[in-house]
Order: structure tokens, then sequence, then C-alpha cells
């Protein structure tokens, strides 16, 4: 399997890195009207990249805090330090540390560090999904439970998919989450946890490690066409089995039936 190397070393330092912040006094701020910064996210970036480089020195990055404005190359690294940094700063256990590896115009690793839950998610391109080193797929079992997740909805000015997303959750009587990681729900996503997700978030370090999960974990991603969901898409759709992907083209994409 291609890759291990680069994925030996996040799986060796990632839990070292996290664990170093831990009795550091915690500062934030914010960069954006709702957008925090910690000192956890700055640390952890920058010593995750520091030994990225010293074994691979000729790699690029493209990462949330110190390297947001690059672009993807061959062998490009993608970094969320702490993806649900509002969620980190007032305690809750909702985030996760996330790294992504782009090479040859495609994401082909990735890997989801949740601390406080302690679990882990990894793959790679061709190799399944695995959680906490075991492998696993989409759970397709039949559930009377629906549950929906949406990303983004709080601080979006267009909401036409929010409203018809939730505008079918209220009329079927599906539970709605918003866990305020977007990282952690796309790896929950991928385990079948939710029948339905939604996001039109589409910053790379956002969404590039959970990608890679859903894909090899054969969960259905989807655009706002119904077509199958490439990297650059403005809108995702997630479903976790073929009776939620039919409910999704029949009640929020109908024009892909046509």
């Amino acid at each position: 399997m291609g890759y291990q190397k680069e994925l030996n070393l996040i799986k060796e330092i990632t839990h070292k890195i996290y664990d170093e912040t831990i009795g550091q006094t915690l500062k934030s701020k914010f960069k954006g009207v709702q957008d925090l910064v910690t000192s956890t996210d700055l640390h952890i970036e920058e010593a995750l990249i520091g030994i990225i480089r010293k074994v691979f020195p000729n790699d690029h990055f493209h990462t949330e805090e110190f390297h947001s404005q690059t672009r993807l190359k061959d062998r490009t690294w993608i970094i969320d330090p702490i993806d649900g940094t509002s969620n980190y700063a007032v305690g809750l256990p909702l985030f996760v540390v996330q790294i992504a590896f782009y090479d040859q115009g495609d994401i082909v690793m990735s890997y989801l560090y949740a601390p406080r839950l302690d679990k882990t998610w990894h793959a790679v391109k061709g190799g399944g999904a695995f959680v906490n080193d075991d492998p696993y797929q989409t759970d397709y079992r039949e559930d009377d439970n629906m549950v929906m997740a949406l990303v983004g909805m709080t601080h979006d000015n267009k909401k036409t998919f929010y409203d018809k997303m939730l505008d079918l959750a209220i009329e079927r009587k599906y539970k709605l989450r918003m866990l305020g990681s977007i990282g952690l729900e796309l790896a929950l996503a991928s385990e079948g946890m939710f029948n339905f997700f939604y996001t039109n978030e589409t910053k790379i370090w956002d969404l590039y490690p959970g990608l890679l999960l859903l894909k090899e974990a054969g969960a259905v991603l989807l655009n706002e066409k119904g077509k199958p969901y490439e990297l650059g898409d403005e809108h995702l759709f997630i479903c976790k089995d073929k009776d939620a992907e039919d409910i999704l083209k029949d009640r929020i994409l109908p024009s892909s039936r046509e």
C-alpha cells in the first residue's frame, strides 16, 4: 500500500504533539467575525510542519493558520490543527486534529484524531478506511431513527439547501445534529451515524481529510446536481445508503431525476 511512510509518521507524532499542549495556558483570539484561533491551534500546526519538513523536505503545505493561501501541488500536506476550535476553547470534546495528503491530483492519505473521544480514523486511497486501526465500512443497517447533520448553517448567507433540508427534517421528524466540527461530523458520517449530511463549506483543510474516509468507507457523496461529488464542488451531500439517496433526490435535488 502506498504512502505508508507518510501515514506512519503522522500516527507517530500527532498524539505526542497534542499531548504537549495539555497544561499550557490557553490563549485565544478572533481572526474573523466567527473564526476563533487558540494557542493550541498554532502550536500543533507549527510542530507538525516542523517535523514533516525534516522527513520530507521537498513537500508543500496548505494549512489553516500559516499556509492558508497556498495552492495544491503534488505532495501537499493539508492540516487543520484543531477543527472545532470553538468547542475546544469552551471544553466541549467535539473536535479533531486532522491531516490529509494530496498527490497526483487527489487525496491519497488522511488521518483524524479526536483526543477527548479517544478515536482515530485514517485512510489511504484504495486501501479502505480504519477507525482505531480496525477496518470499517459505512453502516447500512436499517434504522427508524433518522438523523441529519448540517454544517455551516449558522453563518451562511445563501441558505437555499439548508432551508430545504430543514423543511424535510421537520416534515419527516428527522433528528438534527450540528456538532461544530466538520471534520468530526464527516468521520462520523463515514461510519454511518447520519442518514443525511449537507454543507456548502469549501475550505480544503475542513473537507479533504474526511472526504477520503467517506470514499474509502463506501458512503454516497453527491453534489447539488445529484452527481458524484468531485473535489472543488460547492455543495456536498452525504447519504448513508440508497434509501437516503432516493429521498434526497426526490425532495431536495429533483432535477437530478430528469
